[in-house]
This record gives structure tokens, sequence and C-alpha cells, in this order.
């Protein structure tokens, strides 16, 4: 019986080879990746409405929940049913698990982020979920966080956002976090 690292990392493998365009990466994101998106947020702030596009199984979920404030909420979106069970063994009473697409988004959420790979998704699903993002982002005044590996994005984002990037390397592969204001 496989180690519950190394099975974690075959159940990541096993979705990307599945399903490479809507999956992205091969392994799970790093705790520096997970550290440097929550340092972004100013969680003093009352009563947060949260949403996570991509939960995969939990990985970032864990880093916002511990993070949050009590009086916070926090939607967890996610399609892949390999990671449902995963999602939903989380016991926090201010995770909601959304199971469907992010261009869902119906909330007036104040913070958003991201672990979906825009560039390997088709680019009509992309922009919906960037315009539907930024919709909500302009009523709240509320902040995108999200992490890409290559700064081929930037193009997009300039569109519809004012935004910083870090660089994260200890994460496999590198990643750049962006963190995006509405223009």
């Amino acid at each position: 019986m496989a180690p519950p690292r190394l099975k974690k990392h075959l159940k990541y493998i096993n979705s990307f080879i599945q399903s490479p365009r809507s999956f992205g990466t091969l392994m799970p994101s790093s705790s520096a990746l997970c550290e440097a998106m929550v340092k972004s947020v100013d969680w003093n702030q009352k009563s947060l409405v949260v949403a996570e596009l991509g939960a995969g199984d939990g990985v970032l979920t864990h880093h916002i929940l511990k993070a949050m404030p009590e009086d916070a909420q926090l939607s967890a979106y996610e399609i892949n049913p390999a990671f449902f069970h995963e999602l939903e063994e989380i016991k926090d009473s201010r995770l909601i698990v959304r199971k469907v697409s992010a261009e869902m988004l119906d909330k007036p959420y104040q913070v958003i982020f991201s672990c979906l790979p825009f560039l390997s998704l088709p680019l009509r699903i992309s922009l919906r979920i960037i315009k539907a993002t930024l919709q909500i982002l302009e009523q709240t005044q509320g902040t995108f966080i999200l992490f890409q590996y290559t700064q081929r994005m930037e193009r997009v984002l300039s569109r519809y956002f004012e935004w910083e990037r870090k660089l994260v390397v200890k994460n496999f592969p590198p990643a750049y976090v962006y963190v995006c204001k509405p223009k």
C-alpha cells in the first residue's frame, strides 16, 4: 500500500492524465505557494465572504480556513468528482463545497482565490470566469488572487485588473502569484 503522500501525488498525476485541460498540474501546491497567496489578504475585515476556484483536494482550502476569522465564509468551487470526498471531509462550518464550475460565481465575494489553469482551459471559459470575477469584485471592491506557472496570462489580466506579481520558487514548478484589483 502506498504512503498517503505518494497516493496524493498519484491522484494528481492521474487527474492530469485524464483531463490536462481542466486539471493543469501534476503536483499539489506547496505550502510556500499557499502561504504567499493567503498572506496577500487583509484578514481583519469583518464578515468576509471568500471564494476558492479550483479547490482540488483542499490544499489551499486548509490554508485559507486557518487564516480566516471565525465570522468569514468560504465557498470552494470544484468540478472534478475525484476531489469531492476530500473537500467534504474538511470539517469546518465556514466551508461550503460548491460542485459547479467557477463560471457560476454568484455571491458578493470580497476575496476570490484561483488555482485554475486559465491557459489550459478553453479561452471562452477562461474569459467567462475572469469577467464574472471582475463583475463581483467591482461591486465589493475586492481582491482576486491567483497563481499561474507562466507570465502569459498577464495580457488578459491587464485588460481587467491592476495587479502585482510575486514569484514563488519553493513550488514544483515555480509559480507566479498575482494579486489583482479591478481597474
